[in-house]
């Protein structure tokens, strides 16, 4: 699939989302509004990697990788695994390194846990190296003759599948939290039509 599917893809994705989650009441306390606080931030990082791409500017686009995929992790280990002094302690600005988040999270395959693993071990090193304008810029910029933006576009479509699997969880997420089956069977329906696709 294009990248400009890919993007239209992604951009119903979030409409939809939205018009399923927005407005609605969410189980209270701390823990539930600090996750929600940080994967909808992680959402929002989403829609700039699609504004980016659309702009026809990849490298600042590559450089939101490792925010994208770092806030879902914190988000569901908020969600999921942190203590409530972990969480009081985040929210006073003192979380631990992600070793250690990844480390609670585990590896396991029906919470998700084991795509998160796989996720960051395949691709940490470049997203750190995109994120701080490292070598990874250069060997996409540097031809023969010219210096200019030259991703390819599988990279771009692999960035634009991952912002979309990001959407499907965080939504996943909210919508459980929500209680709503009819739109936790719709979406099971487009991740499945989605990975079908890949």
């Amino acid at each position: 699939m294009s990248p400009l599917n890919l993007i239209k893809e992604a951009k119903d994705l979030g409409r939809w989302l939205h018009k399923r989650t927005n407005n609605r009441r969410y189980p209270g306390g701390v823990r539930a509004r600090t996750a929600h606080a940080i994967l909808q931030q992680t959402m929002d990082i989403d829609d700039a990697i699609l504004l980016l791409l659309e702009a026809r500017l990849p490298g600042p686009a590559y450089a939101l990788a490792r925010p994208l995929l770092e806030g879902y992790i914190r988000g569901i280990w908020i969600q999921h695994y942190a203590s409530d002094k972990e969480i009081e302690k985040f929210s006073n600005g003192n979380s631990p390194d992600l070793p250690k988040i990844l480390q609670a999270i585990g590896n396991d395959t029906l919470s998700g846990s084991e795509w998160i693993q796989n996720t960051k071990r395949a691709n940490w090193k470049a997203f750190c190296d995109l994120t701080h304008g490292g070598s990874e810029h250069v060997k996409r910029r540097n031809t023969l003759h010219t210096i200019e933006p030259k991703y390819p576009q599988r990279e771009l479509e692999t960035l634009l599948r991952l912002g979309i699997e990001v959407r499907m969880r965080i939504g996943a997420e909210w919508l459980s939290l929500l209680k709503d089956e009819a739109a936790i069977g719709q979406l099971h329906e487009k991740a499945k039509r989605f990975r079908v696709s890949s």
